[in-house]
């Protein structure tokens, strides 16, 4: 199969786009003018976020680069795709693109990645595309799964507290160094707990 010679139809417009060049670019532009309630696109961008989150950072840096080109011609309209779901809950559905954009990545989610789901879906949609390609560039591994974690927290502290400067990475290692129960239980009262208490809390 030879993906340039494919007919110009919404049936092979996946394909067309992993194709390169003029191909890619008529795709892309194509999936645009797709409504954000079709459901092709919207499976077209869900597919183009698992794609990037199932490459290792292993590969060629011709083609790791040409990924990332892909993905970043997509975030526009990946973020338009998340605007729409404002309308059916864009809080939860942030949260199952982000759970199934992980389990895409690292398989089976384990608890501290798990507990981020809900506080993290509250970024805002800009902030939550930027989170996905930051997420997409790490490594399918143990060092993968730390790092996400940390990304993870560092979102969640930022947006609860803004810019934290150099005590951020403090605050995030002693995040994550709670237990399971406890940092769900932290995680949980995040929006009703005062600034000074939760810092306190961070801090110890």
């Amino acid at each position: 199969m030879v993906i340039h010679q494919l007919p110009v139809t919404e049936a092979t417009l996946w394909l067309r786009i992993l194709g390169r060049g003029k191909v890619q670019e008529r795709a892309i532009s194509q999936l645009s003018g797709l409504s954000v309630e079709n459901p092709i696109r919207a499976t077209a961008l869900e597919l183009a976020y698992q794609l990037q989150s199932n490459l290792g950072t292993n590969q060629q840096q011709q083609l790791d680069r040409e990924e990332r080109e892909l993905v970043m011609a997509i975030a526009p309209l990946f973020q338009e795709q998340l605007q729409a779901a404002e309308l059916r809950g864009r809080e939860e559905g942030q949260r199952l693109i982000l759970a199934n954009f992980l389990r895409g990545r690292f398989g089976e989610l384990d608890a501290p990645l798990t507990v981020f789901l809900v506080p993290v879906s509250a970024l805002p949609a800009s902030e939550f595309a930027l989170l996905l390609l930051q997420l997409s560039t790490l490594t399918v591994d143990e060092s993968g799964i730390e790092q996400a974690r940390r990304l993870l927290a560092e979102n969640v502290l930022k947006m609860r507290f803004g810019e934290l400067g150099e005590r951020l990475n403090d605050l995030v290692s002693n995040l994550l160094a709670l237990s399971g129960e406890e940092l769900a239980l932290l995680l949980e009262q995040l929006r009703q707990l005062p600034d000074e208490e939760l810092l306190a809390r961070l801090s110890n």
